[in-house]
């Protein structure tokens, strides 16, 4: 990845995710349901957030990839509970809003 737009289609393909990322998914939730009731899998997830964050972070800032890992986290989870597909163009703009704007690189 080496742009922005590279790394909202990275996203984008995050949410939409095929059968070995709905697994994943799938598995992601179920630890941090289980960690809800078992304040020792606490840590497990909060190095999962930690590492799921810090690729974004990279290319965006810790604030703005905290704001995508939740987005990401509330889409999936959405994606897999529903039986329609969310268009991809919906998918994307809520990156890019979340994102904001692009920066001025003459500031």
């Amino acid at each position: 990845m080496t742009s922005r737009e590279d790394l909202i289609e990275v996203l984008v393909e995050r949410v939409r995710g095929g059968p070995s990322r709905h697994r994943s998914a799938v598995l992601g939730f179920e630890l941090h349901s289980a960690a809800l009731r078992d304040p020792a899998l606490r840590a497990l997830t909060q190095e999962w957030t930690r590492s799921s964050r810090a690729v974004p972070a990279r290319f965006t800032g810790p604030e703005a990839a905290a704001r995508l890992d939740a987005l990401l986290e509330g889409m999936i989870m959405h994606t897999l509970l529903s039986t329609e597909r969310e268009p991809r163009a919906e998918i994307r703009a809520a990156m890019v809003q979340t994102l904001g704007p692009v920066a001025d690189p003459g500031r």
